[in-house]
């Protein structure tokens, strides 16, 4: 299905990462001050083995087979009892529970966890497992409620989940669909290319996003279904909240030690020309706490800690103490979060995106602190898949990923102007006759009087506005007379760089999916390289060789 992958400069592609994630993909060694060592292969390795010897994961192995049991996926159980195995350790990733699956870069984080984890598990004879973390916790729902696909016409569409009682803060995991997600999910597939796979793909989403389910429960499900050997932890669940409750403990105890060492980072990152990569606010937990049903920032005055929006304050012991009766109430912010994780999981490494990994370089310190393992960060696969008939549209016309990204309009000019010829050999012509004659005539005046030199050059460029306005309008209606050429590129622009940005960003995975059925999907763990240093493309069959 997937005749090659090509690796592409990761500068050469639209959104070129920040200099800091920049570089350390590219290995330099300006960033060794920020990360601890390489990110291959057997970096990850010795990862793993320190994350195993930080001691049992029992407890947490426990859990785990319980959420995979509860969604009905034996695999992924037993994928979750090898936690408890001496020497175990895990591959992690992770992502915000969005809208009928998320983006497709959801997918390539996933595939790329679970191969780095197979790699590992053969070159060290240890249990590797990989799992994805939901964001179950998060509560930015205005950034999951929307999702962008092409369309049966191959047109750019959005569908957006608009409930009847618009959430308030509420997390993930306390999002119930309403009964419009029905309608949505209908309308949605309806629009979708008829394909061999649409039906049983719009059944397995149906059967997640359902009413009742939660925002978390239906990503978990959907991606359940989609990756049956993978392990899907939702933080929310009460059973793991208490054994991470010893980080978000110190937290408290010790006003926010993280954020003390992320603004010292984030200082050395800017001395070596990077910037800060989160902004820390000083008088703020890197906690937050479910009051009222909402989830709210914790500040931190002296020896109080004030749930903001609500005017509450509690002692530090006393929010000690409710910390121990519910944790489930409490979750980590960006700078505790990736600690929570890797003190629950014997994590060897986290494939993350350009934003976390580059967040990360501030966190370091922090894993030293809380006596937590550090994990590889490794660069989630960057990936385009280019189905045939894109394929065919890039070879008629010679173009490449980086021309799709650029200025259409500009490009349908260059094809109207090149297939005319005659029509620029005359306009070409009328410029340079004009131009030819009243540089004579400037040359005449200027030698009676200089002054009137400059008076001269701008009757020129007087005398070439309406030529220009012309030329403008004629191509105008050149570009009218080849439709179907303009089409075509619309449909390949929107289909590979979708506004002009990266296809993995821009257009949801439940597409792709929905056109090749999940056996792509193993296609792509196959041929997808997990310590690719650049942008792969791959070809699907029948396209460019």
């Amino acid at each position: 299905m997937a005749e090659r992958v090509d690796v592409l400069d990761s500068g050469s592609f639209p959104a070129v990462p920040s200099p800091l994630f920049r570089d350390y993909l590219a290995g330099r060694p300006e960033t060794g001050r920020f990360y601890d060592g390489p990110w291959d292969l057997d970096a990850v390795v010795r990862a793993g083995q320190r994350a195993a010897a930080a001691g049992s994961r029992a407890e947490v192995a426990r859990a785990l087979v319980h959420q995979q049991e509860q969604r009905g996926n034996p695999r992924a159980a037993a994928q979750a009892a090898r936690l408890a195995e001496p020497g175990a350790s895990a591959v992690v990733t992770g992502q915000q529970a969005g809208l009928f699956g998320g983006p497709l870069y959801v997918l390539y984080k996933a595939l790329g966890a679970q191969r780095v984890a197979r790699e590992v598990e053969a070159r060290s004879g240890r249990p590797c497992v990989p799992v994805f973390w939901i964001a179950s916790d998060d509560h930015d729902f205005a950034e999951v409620r929307q999702l962008t696909l092409l369309d049966e016409a191959g047109q750019i569409r959005e569908w957006r989940y608009a409930p009847d009682v618009l959430p308030a803060g509420q997390p993930a995991s306390a999002i119930l669909f309403d009964a419009t997600i029905d309608a949505l999910a209908a309308e949605l597939l309806a629009a979708l290319p008829l394909s061999p796979y649409r039906d049983e793909v719009g059944a397995a989403l149906r059967a997640a996003y359902r009413p009742g389910h939660s925002l978390s429960e239906a990503f978990g499900r959907w991606l359940t279904w989609l990756l049956p050997e993978m392990v899907v932890l939702d933080p929310a669940d009460p059973a793991l909240k208490r054994l991470m409750a010893p980080v978000m403990a110190r937290e408290i105890a010790e006003r926010s030690p993280g954020s003390a060492l992320a603004l010292e980072v984030g200082l050395r990152l800017k001395a070596a020309g990077y910037h800060q990569q989160v902004p820390v606010r000083g008088g703020f937990l890197n906690l937050f706490y479910v009051d009222g049903g909402a989830r709210r920032a914790l500040a931190v005055d002296g020896d109080h800690v004030e749930v903001r929006g609500t005017g509450r304050r509690m002692s530090t012991a006393e929010a000690l103490a409710r910390l121990e009766q519910d944790p489930s109430a409490w979750s980590p912010g960006v700078l505790l979060r990736p600690l929570a994780q890797d003190h629950l999981l014997p994590t060897a490494a986290y494939v993350g995106g350009p934003a976390e990994i580059a967040y990360h370089a501030q966190i370091g310190p922090s894993y030293a602190h809380f006596g937590v393992p550090r994990p590889v960060l490794l660069p989630r696969p960057s990936v385009t898949v280019v189905e045939p008939a894109q394929a065919r549209a890039m070879d008629a016309e010679g173009l490449t990923l980086r021309d799709l990204a650029g200025d259409a309009d500009a490009l349908v000019t260059r094809w109207a102007r090149e297939a005319y010829p005659d029509v620029e050999e005359a306009f070409a012509a009328v410029r340079e006759a004009l131009g030819r004659e009243m540089a004579r005539v400037e040359e005449r005046l200027g030698a009676l009087d200089p002054t009137l030199r400059a008076a001269a050059d701008s009757a020129r460029g007087r005398a070439l506005h309406p030529i220009d306005s012309l030329h403008e309008k004629a191509t105008r209606v050149l570009k009218k007379r080849d439709q179907g050429r303009a089409e075509r590129l619309r449909r390949t622009r929107d289909a590979l760089v979708p506004g002009g940005g990266p296809q993995e960003r821009g257009l949801g995975l439940l597409g792709l999916v929905a056109r090749h059925g999940t056996g792509l999907v193993e296609v792509l763990r196959e041929r997808i390289d997990p310590f690719a240093r650049g942008h792969q493309v791959c070809w699907l069959q029948g396209g460019r060789s």
